[in-house]
């Protein structure tokens, strides 16, 4: 099924210096997405006042979006992860 699709996701930490961390390491996997699905997603990450915001903005099928937003998941918690080592 092919979908339009535009996502706001907020992550809260109340810790600028962490929320700038992870939006950075968030946001340099967001980068590293392939040329050929580009052309459909967009996906920024960014920090404000302690919170990591991602924008999302998807024309496509369905599946991939639930897979990049799933891989979005994947890194925030791998950042957190890396934080707290």
């Amino acid at each position: 099924m092919r979908i339009e699709a535009r996502a706001e996701i907020v992550w809260h930490y109340g810790d600028p210096v962490k929320a700038e961390a992870i939006a950075g390491a968030v946001q340099v996997d967001n980068e590293g997405i392939p040329p050929g699905l580009k052309k459909s997603l967009n996906v920024v990450s960014l920090s404000e006042d302690g919170d990591v915001i991602t924008k999302v903005k998807y024309s496509g099928e369905i599946e991939t979006l639930i897979k990049a937003l799933d891989d979005l998941v994947f890194a925030v918690k791998i950042a957190e992860e890396a934080l707290n080592v």
